[in-house]
Parts: C-alpha cells; structure tokens; sequence
C-alpha cells in the first residue's frame, strides 16, 4: 500500500487573510506598548518569531524578546486574531480548489495530511477553522515549535509517526508551499517538494528553483493528486 505524508504550508499555499497584519499588529502594541506593522516587512516563508524580530530591525528597533514577552506575544496575537475574525475585521479563506483538494486526499488509503507553517500553533490551527480546514488538517509543525523553518518538517514527520504507529521514510514526505523557503526546508529535510504559484512567487519563477513538481494553482484537482502521488 502506498504510504505518503503531505505537509502543507498555509498563508499563501492553502489560504489567504484578508487584513491579516490588524492582528499582528495588534499583538505587538499590546505587547510591547508601541505600534510597529508587519506590513513594513516580506513574511512571505517565514516563522512568527523571525517575522517579529525583521518587523523590530527593519523599524531600527532594540527590542529584547524574552521568554515571558514572547509567551505574552503569542497568547496576544491569538486574541488579535479571534477578535478580529469575529469582528468582520479580518477574513480568512481557501485558495481556489484546495477545499476539493484536502477532501480527495483524505479518501485516499495511506494518504496523512497534515501542516508545516510559520504560524504559530495557537493561531495556525484558528486559521484553519475559520478556513474550513480544521477537520482535515492541524497535526504537523508551528512557528511555535521552532523559528528556523527547516527544523519544521522533521518535527511534523516525528509527530505523525506517534500518531500512525511508524516512521514513514522521508522520500514518502512531501512539503507542499508557495515559496523558496518551502523548498529549502523540504531540501534540508531530504523531502520531496510541491511548490505552488499561489503567493508571492510566479509559477515561472518557481520552477528556476527545480522542485520535484510545480503547479500554478489548486483548480484541477486530478492534476495536483498525481503531482502528489507520482
């Protein structure tokens, strides 16, 4: 039986905020006590933590994150978003076709589905429930777990492996995301990547970087299966 582990990457691969950085935003003044915007800085593949720490340097900003800020960040940056999400502030969505995606894999037999993202856990699983997501992603690797990406996907494959009962080879692991970061996680963690030109990144520019597969978009269903599954 064929035996795979999707990993999916969120903002930008799988869905896409409307007025996101009110949040973010939000969390670092309530936080820190004075306003800085994420809106000054490219987020675009990284984790929360190195997100804040670029949106500090990029506004010449000496700020000690420390533990305890850190833990207050984040219980605040979850509230940002409930509120804002509950508020009509901010909107959170699917991608064209990944809704039809998500529900075809998990009929798939030794098909595990699950999330690598920058997001921190608290926030990254909101996101996917406002999505519509929620029952059929969640258990991976957060912005929370770690700030260097590429320690993510190891993380997401060790936590499946609990879960399954065994450890799937890292060949049968594919990262699925929309920008450079996405390959060079996948790349560190010797697993196979997907990336999508449904960010930032053009398809074409996208395929310079020689990922096992790239596909434009989620609309044809079929397509991005066998890109998955070949």
């Amino acid at each position: 039986m064929l035996e795979r582990l999707i990993l999916f990457d969120l903002d930008g691969t799988l869905i896409r905020s409307r007025n996101g950085f009110v949040a973010f935003n939000d969390a670092i003044k309530n936080t820190f006590g004075f306003s800085a915007d994420i809106r000054t800085v490219v987020p675009d593949g990284n984790t929360d933590p190195v997100i804040l720490e670029d949106i500090f340097t990029t506004a010449n900003l000496n700020v000690e994150i420390t533990e305890e800020r850190w833990r207050a960040f984040a219980k605040n940056l979850h509230e940002s978003y409930a509120n804002a999400i509950q508020q009509g502030l901010t909107t959170v969505s699917t991608l064209p076709g990944v809704l039809d995606l998500v529900k075809a894999l998990a009929k798939v037999k030794g098909l595990y589905q699950g999330v690598v993202t920058g997001n921190l856990e608290a926030t990254g699983r909101l996101k996917l429930e406002a999505a519509g997501l929620g029952p059929y992603l969640g258990l991976g690797a957060y912005g929370s777990d770690s700030r260097n990406r590429n320690d993510l996907p190891g993380i997401a494959r060790e936590r499946w492996a609990r879960v399954i009962g065994k450890s799937l080879p890292v060949g049968d692991c594919i990262i699925v995301g929309d920008t450079p970061k996405d390959l060079a996680a996948a790349r560190n963690s010797r697993m196979r990547c997907l990336l999508m030109g449904t960010g930032r990144y053009p398809v074409e520019e996208l395929e310079l970087l020689e990922p096992d597969a790239c596909v434009s978009d989620f609309t044809d269903t079929k397509a991005v299966v066998n890109a998955l599954l070949g």
